[in-house]
C-alpha cells in the first residue's frame, strides 16, 4: 500500500487567496485616476498596433508616471507632482505609441462613443442670421398730428372736448366760438346771397357770383369748413356762435388751458389731435452695431404689454444725429395699430435683422472650443476616429451657429458634445509623443509657454504713491477671484480703472502710455461680463498689471510684500500679496494649483 507524500492545498486556504486577489484587484482600480480609465478606452492597446517592420531591436520598456490634473507633468519614476502635489499615476510605457501618424488623433471604441455622451452635428453652408436687439418706445406718428389754431379772436361758449384724451371723430364738434370778426364775415356771406337772389340779382351777373365766392373763401380761410358755409349762406341771419369741429378720427393728445368762457385769440392753439392708426415704434442702436443697421431692414417687435405676440415691420427711418450721452442713434420701425391696441409710451423690444443673405458655412457654437488665442473643433472621422482641426471663427449667428471662415468644409461632421473629454485625450497624446521624443526625466513645465507679460527693457519714473493705488484696487478683485464664490455676481473693475486713468496723465513715456493703455483697456473689458468670463479675461489684465509694476515700480512698501504668481493650466500669470497660493482662475477646482515665479522687485526667475 503506497501513500501519496504529495503536498495538497487546503480548501480553506485556497478561498482566502481568491479572497486576497478580489481585495488587491478592487484596491488597484479604486486607486487608479480617470486618467488611467480613458487610457484602456482611448489608446489603442499594443497587440492592436501594427508591427513596427523598421526597427529590430525591441526597445527598452520603461514605466511612465503622469498627474491626472496636470497631463504635461511626466517622469520615469513615481512621486508626487510638483505642482498640485499629488500622487503620480502609472501610464504608458516608454515602448508604446499613443497613436500612428497624427499623435493628437483620438480612438474611440464605438461601442464607447455612446457612453460619454459625444454627439456630432453636420457642418452646413447657408445665410448667417444676425439680429441687433434693442429696447424701444411705442410713441405717436408726428405725422399724424394735427393742430387746431384759431384764425379769430373771440371767446369759449361751449367746451365740448373739455379732456385731455378724450376719442373724437371727424366732424365733431369741440367748441362753440363766439367772435365778432367771424359773425361779420358770415354776414357778409348772407348779403352776398341775398343780392343775387333777388329780382335784381340777374342783373349783377357775374359780380355777383364774385361776391359769394370771396365771402365763401374768407370763410375757409378764417376755418369753417365747406359744409358750413353752404349751411350758413342760406340763413336769415348770422349765428352768435360758430361751432369748430374735429378735421381727422384721433384723440387730444394736447389741451390748452382753456374752458367755457375762456377768451381765445388768433393764431393761439387750442387742441393737438392725434390720429393712432399708424404708431411708431423708436428704439436706440449703440454706435458699434449703427453701421449694420439699414433702411427697409425687416424688423420683429415685441410689446411688453402683448407677451407671445409679435409685430412684423421694417426699419423706416435712422436718425443722422448721435446722441452724445449715450452714444446711441434712434432707429423708427412703424406698425399699424387700427384696433387702437398700441399706446403711447409703451415698452418694446426690435430685433432688426441685419443678414446679408451671404451663403457661409456654418457649425453650432458649442462645437467649437475657444481658448481666446485659437479656435478647435473635433471631426469625426468615422469608427471612432476625431481628428481636432484648428479653424478661424467669423461672425455668430441667432440661432446658435457660428460662421467658419477656414478650416472645415461643407457635410463634415464635428463633435458638438462631449468634445472637451476629447481635448484631453488629444492634448495627452500630444505631451506624451512630445515626452518620447525628447525623453526627458522630469518635464515639469507646461506643454505651451504661459501667458505672460512682455519682457520689461527699461523702468519708467512715475509716482508711485498712483501705482501702489493700482495694485490696491487689483489685489482684492483677484483675491476675491481665488476665493470660493459665495454667488455668482460679477465683479466691479470701475475703481482699478480709475486709478490707472489717474496715471494715464503723469506718463509721458510712448511705451509706458501704450503699457496703461492696455491696462485701462483690459480693465473696462471686465465689467458687465459674467463670473466665468471675468475669470478668463483676468489672464490679460494680470499680465498687463504685472508689466506695470515691473516697469513703474510700486514703493517699497508695496512690493516687499507683492509675488507674481503662474498658474500652468491656465497659461497665466497674477499677483499676490503672500506665497499661499490662491488660484484666480480655478478657485473652485484646483485653489492651490499654481507655484511662485518672484517677488516684484526680486530677480526675474525663469519660467
Amino acid at each position: 500500500m503506497s501513500t501519496d507524500t504529495t503536498p495538497h492545498p487546503r480548501k480553506g486556504n485556497s478561498a482566502s487567496l481568491v479572497l486576497l486577489l478580489i481585495v488587491a484587484a478592487g484596491g488597484i482600480y479604486v486607486g487608479m485616476r480617470w486618467h488611467s480609465t480613458f487610457e484602456r478606452w482611448l489608446v489603442p492597446s499594443a497587440a492592436s498596433q501594427p508591427a513596427q517592420s523598421h526597427d529590430d531591436t525591441p526597445r527598452d520598456k520603461k514605466q511612465l508616471w503622469t498627474c491626472g490634473m496636470h497631463p504635461q507633468v511626466m517622469q520615469d519614476h513615481p512621486g508626487d507632482c510638483p505642482i498640485c502635489h499629488m500622487k503620480l499615476t502609472p501610464m504608458l510605457t516608454a515602448g508604446e505609441s499613443p497613436s500612428q501618424g497624427n499623435t493628437t488623433m483620438v480612438a474611440i471604441d464605438p461601442t464607447v462613443v455612446q457612453n460619454m455622451g459625444i454627439r456630432t452635428a453636420e457642418v452646413t453652408e447657408g445665410p448667417l442670421s444676425q439680429t441687433v436687439r434693442v429696447s424701444a418706445m411705442v410713441n405717436e406718428a408726428e405725422s399724424d398730428h394735427r393742430d387746431v389754431n384759431l384764425r379769430v379772436s373771440g371767446w369759449i361758449q361751449t367746451l365740448y372736448a373739455n379732456t385731455d384724451g378724450i376719442e373724437v371723430k371727424k366732424g365733431d364738434p369741440l367748441f362753440d366760438l363766439y367772435s365778432p370778426d367771424l359773425r361779420l364775415a358770415i354776414e357778409e356771406l348772407i348779403s352776398a346771397h341775398r343780392a343775387v337772389n333777388t329780382e335784381g340779382g340777374a342783373a349783377l351777373g357775374d359780380t355777383g357770383t364774385s361776391l359769394v365766392a370771396a365771402a365763401e373763401s374768407r370763410l375757409l380761410a378764417l376755418g369753417l369748413t365747406s359744409e358750413q358755409i353752404s349751411e350758413l349762406g342760406g340763413t336769415e341771419h348770422a349765428p352768435n356762435t360758430v361751432t369748430i369741429v374735429s378735421p381727422i378720427n384721433g384723440h387730444i393728445t394736447d389741451k390748452a388751458e382753456v374752458y367755457t368762457g375762456s377768451a381765445v385769440m388768433m393764431g393761439q392753439r387750442v387742441f393737438r389731435i392725434a390720429e393712432r392708426t399708424t404708431m411708431w415704434i423708436e428704439g436706440r442702436v449703440p454706435e458699434g452695431e449703427i453701421a449694420r443697421v439699414r433702411i427697409g431692414q425687416k424688423t420683429s417687435v415685441k410689446i411688453d404689454a402683448f407677451p407671445g405676440r409679435t409685430f412684423a415691420g421694417e426699419v423706416i427711418f435712422i436718425h443722422p444725429h448721435f446722441d452724445e450721452a449715450t452714444r446711441t442713434a434712434l432707429v423708427r420701425t412703424a406698425l399699424t395699430n387700427h384696433d387702437h391696441a398700441l399706446h403711447q409710451g409703451m415698452f418694446a423690444t426690435i430685433d432688426i435683422d441685419v443678414g446679408d443673405g451671404e451663403s457661409v458655412v456654418l457649425v453650432p457654437r458649442e462645437a467649437i472650443i475657444d481658448t481666446g488665442e485659437s479656435q478647435v473643433v473635433f471631426v469625426s472621422m468615422g469608427k471612432g476616429r476625431f481628428e481636432p482641426r484648428k479653424v478661424v471663427m467669423g461672425r455668430g449667428s441667432t440661432h446658435g451657429l457660428v460662421q467658419v471662415l477656414s478650416g472645415l468644409k461643407s457635410g463634415e461632421q464635428v463633435v458638438a458634445s462631449g468634445q472637451f473629454l476629447l481635448d484631453s485625450e488629444s492634448r495627452l497624446r500630444e505631451a506624451i509623443a512630445k515626452f518620447l521624443d525628447q525623453k526627458p526625466s522630469v518635464a515639469s513645465e507646461p506643454a505651451s509657454p504661459p501667458v505672460v507679460p512682455p519682457a520689461v527693457t527699461k523702468t519708467i519714473a512715475v509716482s508711485p504713491a498712483k501705482v501702489d493705488a493700482i495694485v490696491a484696487a487689483y489685489l482684492p478683485l483677484a483675491e476675491s477671484l481665488g476665493a470660493v464664490q459665495k454667488d455668482t455676481t460679477p465683479l466691479k473693475f470701475d475703481a482699478l480703472v480709475g486709478a490707472i486713468h489717474s496715471l494715464h496723465s503723469e506718463v509721458t513715456d510712448p511705451d509706458g502710455k501704450i503699457l496703461i493703455k492696455t491696462a485701462a483697456s483690459a480693465a473696462e473689458a471686465m465689467n458687465g461680463q459674467t463670473l466665468d468670463q471675468q475669470r478668463e479675461l483676468f489672464k490679460k489684465l494680470s499680465a498687463a498689471m504685472v508689466a506695470l509694476v515691473d516697469t513703474m515700480p510700486p514703493s517699497i512698501s508695496v512690493a516687499e510684500s507683492l509675488y507674481v504668481v503662474n498658474c500652468p493650466m491656465a497659461k497665466a500669470d497674477w499677483l499676490q500679496r503672500t506665497k499661499d497660493v490662491a488660484n484666480p482662475y480655478y478657485a473652485e477646482e484646483m485653489k492651490e494649483c499654481g507655484s511662485v515665479v518672484r517677488p516684484v522687485n526680486g530677480p526675474k526667475g525663469a519660467r
